[in-house]
């Protein structure tokens, strides 16, 4: 395609129908996306490409660039609302009364644990509330920024504090 030729807004049209669903396709099997994601980050790139229509010289090269630079605006949003959602993962372990068949021990059980959990760190909180979750320790490791390694460790050692806590808590209690 010429220079010339790609000035028209017909070959604009073509091109779109041409390659949209062939560029979905194969954002799909490059980045494991879902195909709604696929296709939001195609069609932000075609509307760039739209735009800028009668200054694009290669259409394919141009369309792959602005895919990939949507594709890595996509991936900061996810982690971003991941970010935004797990920061107050501490918050969301709640506490329901206890139905009549259960016992009321285990609502104060849970308080109290959130009692404790305050006075850890934030890092701490957020790994034992993922671990109260039934994250895994991969989709931990992934949000955290941090190895799975890094993530078993942290998780050790807020336990350990958790535990400490607790035992310090309980001898206060005693000598009450």
């Amino acid at each position: 395609m010429t220079v010339e030729e790609s000035r028209s807004d017909e070959k604009f049209d073509e091109f779109f129908r041409n390659s949209y669903n062939r560029t979905v396709r194969r954002l799909m099997y490059t980045s494991r996306l879902k195909q709604q994601d696929a296709e939001d980050v195609v069609s932000k790139a075609f509307g760039e490409m739209s735009r800028n229509w009668k200054a694009v010289v290669d259409p394919e090269a141009y369309l792959w660039d602005r895919v990939k630079k949507r594709l890595l605006d996509h991936i900061d949003k996810v982690r971003q609302r991941e970010r935004e959602y797990l920061c107050d993962a501490p918050e969301r372990i709640t506490v329901q009364a206890a139905s009549p068949a259960e016992e009321p021990e285990s609502c104060l059980n849970l308080i109290y644990f959130k009692t404790l959990l305050g006075h850890l760190s934030e890092a701490d909180q957020q790994v034992i509330a993922l671990e109260y979750a039934g994250v895994s320790k991969e989709e931990q490791a992934r949000v955290m920024g941090l190895s799975v390694g890094a993530v078993r460790v942290r998780l050790s050692r807020a336990r350990a504090k958790l535990r400490v806590l607790a035992r310090r808590d309980q001898s206060q209690a005693e000598v009450q």
